[in-house]
């Protein structure tokens, strides 16, 4: 077959490359890729997890009063998982007994360093892009929701558990935007169930409104909506508002609604061995205290990937000086945080691998960055990056307070994954044994780490979507590379 184009045939795929770099929201056209997974649950622990009294654990240093910085390496004893070469900090019984089904990367890094800015921090580790990135960015769950589109048509793509719906201030809102779709629109914004446990009451009639009145309701919603101005019947904002309501209406019908009716399908026993192991009487700071949210989530989640769900982010709600944002009291803070994770999250492991349904789904566990001695007593107001630098000779340790890992490390974190495709039982990547502890063996940028997830979801890391006349990459530039390591 000639391999040189005519005059026509030139103008042809000229014009076609024209139209795909020019139409909002097109999708690129990237190599298919075979995916592993079908669905996943992002379980979001923002804050800034300790990685060295957690996944990375590092020699465990008791406090002695006026002990230099340098010396605490660890404030917890070792804990050994049911995988060899693998340690984590103790407080993780239940999560050490799983690790034989996730893969541990030691070693994710960021060039960006974030100093006290959490909500920075957050926005690039749900988007994959620095603020401002210069166009509304798409979270994880928006990416996979417009990318691969519904498991079951009346499951909703994307939805979000555990966060409190609320714009009261303008930290609030913007943690709202980086949750969302971004420029992809409100078809691809999360689903959001709040408290699983206090039902899902937007999904019943009104009372002494049946289904048929409902039905002819939305029956006259849509006549008038034909009826109208061509104007309004060529708007696209007018016709994400009639999708959104066609799809509210089927939700209403739909295996969600069961999914969120768990406390009355589920045996006593099995909510209970979802739940944290510490109650509100035993915390420090009584007043952030979610009760049985998390754990309550996790289930909800579980349900919810057994009816069809694409994609469950399951969050431990972030909040200033609250859960794992410690600024001061570390050891002991660590030691509540890891009791009301642990256990929800082992026994939602456990129960996907044994339904079966971890080896279609991914589930990832992040947080926006790790920790590291303070750089001065007021841990928080080090100077952007400082923290991050130093190695403590010249911090003491004066009291208890200051024991524990106060300052904020994007240099280093961790990321965990299980099933979909995931190795088992496989730790990547180690770090330095003394401050700072940045990564010394296989470094993994985050843009990798999200491209490993999407690789592993069929889901090409050059593949995007056009905004503003140029092509928008689901991950940095299109560049991400997936760490093969990684996977199975």
């Amino acid at each position: 077959m000639s391999q040189t184009l005519n005059r026509r045939e030139f103008l042809k795929a000229a014009a076609a490359a024209g139209l795909g770099a020019t139409l909002p929201g097109l999708a690129s056209a990237s190599p298919k890729l075979t995916p592993t997974a079908d669905s996943m649950v992002l379980i979001w622990l923002p804050g800034g997890i300790a990685q060295t009294d957690t996944w990375d654990y590092k020699k465990h240093t008791p406090y002695e009063t006026n002990m230099k910085g340098s010396q605490m390496l660890g404030t917890c004893p070792a804990l050994s998982t049911n995988v060899d070469g693998i340690t984590f900090g103790a407080g993780l019984e239940n999560m050490a007994m799983v690790m034989d089904k996730g893969t541990l990367l030691r070693s994710l890094m960021s060039d960006t360093k974030f100093g006290a800015i959490h909500l920075k921090a957050q926005y690039y580790a749900m988007t994959g892009y620095i603020f401002p990135s210069g166009v509304r960015a798409p979270s994880i769950g928006s990416v996979v929701s417009r990318s691969l589109g519904r498991r079951e048509p009346n499951v909703p793509p994307y939805i979000y558990i555990g966060r409190d719906i609320d714009t009261s201030d303008s930290e609030k809102l913007f943690i709202s935007e980086y949750l969302g779709p971004g420029f992809y629109g409100v078809n691809h914004a999360p689903f959001m169930i709040p408290d699983p446990a206090g039902g899902m009451s937007t999904l019943y009639a009104a009372a002494g409104v049946g289904q048929e009145r409902l039905d002819r309701r939305q029956a006259l919603l849509n006549s008038v909506y034909k009826a109208g101005p061509r104007a309004l019947n060529e708007s696209s904002k007018a016709a994400d508002y009639m999708k959104v309501m066609a799809d509210a209406r089927a939700m209403m019908d739909s295996p969600v609604k069961k999914a969120v009716d768990f406390m009355k399908d589920e045996k006593p026993e099995v909510i209970e061995s979802y739940q944290g192991e510490i109650s509100k009487d035993n915390l420090l700071d009584k007043g952030y205290y979610f009760g049985n949210r998390f754990g309550n989530s996790l289930l909800l989640a579980r349900r919810l990937v057994e009816t069809g769900a694409r994609f469950v982010q399951v969050e431990y709600q972030y909040g200033p000086f609250k859960g794992f944002d410690m600024h001061e009291n570390g050891r002991r803070r660590m030691e509540e945080m890891k009791r009301q994770i642990d256990r929800p999250i082992g026994t939602f492991l456990r129960d996907m691998d044994a339904r079966g349904l971890l080896d279609r789904t991914v589930v990832c566990i992040m947080t926006e960055f790790g920790r590291t001695i303070a750089s001065e007593p007021a841990a928080g107001a080090e100077p952007d990056g400082f923290a991050e630098r130093h190695t403590g000779e010249k911090l003491t340790i004066a009291n208890e307070q200051m024991f524990g890992f106060h300052g904020h490390f994007s240099s280093c974190n961790c990321m965990l994954f299980f099933g979909g495709g995931f190795k088992r039982g496989f730790a990547y990547g180690n770090t330095a044994p003394t401050h700072p502890m940045v990564a010394v063996e296989s470094p993994v940028h985050l843009i990798d780490a999200l491209a490993t997830i999407y690789k592993a979801l069929g889901i090409p890391a050059d593949h995007s979507y056009v905004t503003e006349g140029r092509p928008f990459y689901v991950t940095k530039d299109g560049k991400g590379e997936a760490i093969l390591s990684l996977l199975a």
